[in-house]
């Protein structure tokens, strides 16, 4: 039996599970037709999750290696007529993901498809795990596979990317994805960071907070783009509030959720000046804050009120529920692939900075409803006086 590397600097277990099926498949050993064995069975197999299996076996869908029979299970998929070699390149887009398996990858791809199919294009895609190497053999393979264009979700730790570079001066159709490269011109489809920043801080700030943390990865930092935006809004937030901006209010945290311990989050909220309230960049970062929270022997909201960014699936189940950014996921890919199918089919216009709004969603860690509760008690209590 195939054995998952499980230790701590390992790749991930859905990687591992996606490339050991695709490699069966690719060499016959999973003949087409071929009917996988149930979720549960493999993730009882390989001692994992039924939901990592559940990713790895929806990749290779995506991938068209495998397809879903509802009521009967799923088979490494037939083709019954083979692709021709002439097949236009015109009708099909490359995608290059930095994650697989993670909520705001898997959704823009979802975007991209369905813009994909609107016009009668197909979809390959690639991920890099954050992987220089990977990504600029991927998109390597992608562009000699005679893709028409490309959609790009950029590392995280470039401000420019000398494989991008290279497809402007081929003048391959290329659109770029919620991230953007500062030093280079091209078209790309984000959320609004700076907003979502800016509102995020914005909400602590009406609710009383004056020391306000900012936490983010370790892995680009501020160079990515996304973080950099958001933190620019909470910079301006605290500005437009004339507050000043204090260095020692902003934690570069531990990124991978593989690490074993969060002191990086127990050291900044232990100290006697941490702040009343954070904001997080990312809801990846947000349950290592609230272990560390705990540990720290702070209750939230009371002791520390949170914030968060993305509106993962998991930010509604947290105890206390997430507040939290929501960013179009979806729409991000929508427009993203519209777009870059426009370029394919000719569109010259100026270069398409997309930025698509964010809204605030209030849930209980912030301590918004706590407040208005203490207000109206306060407000009875002066009535009856």
């Amino acid at each position: 039996m195939y054995r998952l590397d499980k230790s701590e600097n390992g790749v991930n277990l859905y990687t591992q599970l996606v490339n050991h099926f695709r490699q069966l498949i690719q060499t016959g050993t999973l003949a087409p037709g071929a009917r996988l064995p149930t979720e549960l069975y493999l993730a009882q197999e390989h001692g994992i999750s039924r939901n990592t299996v559940r990713q790895a076996m929806s990749a290779l869908v995506h991938e068209g290696l495998l397809e879903r029979h509802q009521g009967r299970g799923t088979f490494v998929r037939e083709l019954l007529v083979q692709p021709e070699p002439s097949t236009p390149a015109e009708k099909r887009i490359g995608v290059m993901l930095c994650y697989a398996g993670d909520q705001l990858n898997m959704e823009i791809l979802i975007g991209i498809e369905q813009a994909a199919k609107s016009h009668g294009y197909q979809v390959s895609f690639a991920y890099s795990e954050e992987n220089p190497a990977q990504q600029a053999q991927d998109i390597a393979r992608l562009h000699n596979d005679r893709v028409a264009g490309l959609i790009i979700f950029p590392l995280s730790d470039e401000e420019h990317d000398p494989v991008i570079e290279q497809l402007q001066l081929t003048n391959t159709p290329l659109v770029l994805v919620d991230r953007y490269l500062p030093r280079l011109t091209t078209d790309y489809v984000v959320a609004d960071n700076f907003s979502g920043g800016y509102r995020a801080t914005e909400h602590l700030l009406i609710l009383g907070h004056t020391r306000i943390g900012f936490m983010h990865g370790t892995i680009g930092g501020l160079h990515t783009s996304s973080v950099h935006d958001r933190w620019q809004g909470y910079c301006a937030a605290l500005r437009d509030h004339r507050l000043p901006y204090d260095e020692a209010l902003i934690c570069a945290s531990p990124l991978s959720a593989n690490l074993g311990t969060n002191d990086a989050y127990v050291d900044f909220l232990s100290r006697a000046d941490r702040p009343s309230a954070v904001f997080v960049v990312t809801d990846n970062h947000v349950p290592k804050v609230y272990q560390a929270a705990r540990q720290c022997r702070l209750r939230i909201p009371e002791d520390l009120a949170i914030v968060g960014f993305d509106d993962l699936i998991f930010a509604a189940h947290l105890n206390p529920p997430l507040t939290t950014i929501v960013q179009p996921r979806v729409d991000i890919g929508l427009r993203a692939g519209h777009l870059l199918i426009n370029r394919i089919e000719g569109y010259s216009g100026p270069i398409q900075r997309v930025e698509l709004p964010t809204s605030l969603l209030v849930r209980e860690s912030c301590g918004a409803r706590q407040r208005i509760q203490q207000s109206v008690e306060r407000l009875g209590a002066l009535s009856e006086q």
